[in-house]
């Protein structure tokens, strides 16, 4: 009888030993549970943080292009301009009595060019 009882409280103190190692993992498993909820936290954060700045990024960035198309275009039409003008100048000179000759010195229109718009402005 007294070898059960010896039996009986081995079996006991054995199981207490598990249940306080059990006890110890399941603290320790609830604080990596805890330490990694917090971390998830954070990351989600700082994700958000990272969308709303890309968001931002990006409007700027479109500001940018839509900036770009516009100084462009800008700049097609100046250049357009002033690609009219010596034709527009040498228009007003024909009609103050200059010749084809002097468009080309002035102005720096080819000599073909100068008399086109001498005979197509030129006093008839």
């Amino acid at each position: 009888m007294e070898i059960l009882l010896l039996v009986s409280l081995i079996l006991a103190v054995t199981a207490v030993l598990g249940l306080l190692i059990t006890a110890l993992r399941l603290r320790n498993t609830t604080k990596r549970l805890s330490n990694a909820e917090i971390q998830i936290h954070s990351l989600t954060e700082n994700l958000n943080a990272l969308c709303s700045g890309a968001v931002g990024v990006d409007q700027r960035v479109n500001n940018l292009e839509r900036t770009g198309r516009d100084l462009a275009h800008r700049q097609e039409s100046i250049e357009s301009l002033q690609q009219d003008r010596p034709y527009g100048e040498a228009i007003q000179l024909v009609q103050q009595g200059a010749n084809a000759s002097r468009l080309v010195e002035e102005l720096g229109l080819s000599r073909s060019e100068a008399d086109l718009v001498v005979m197509l402005h030129g006093s008839k």
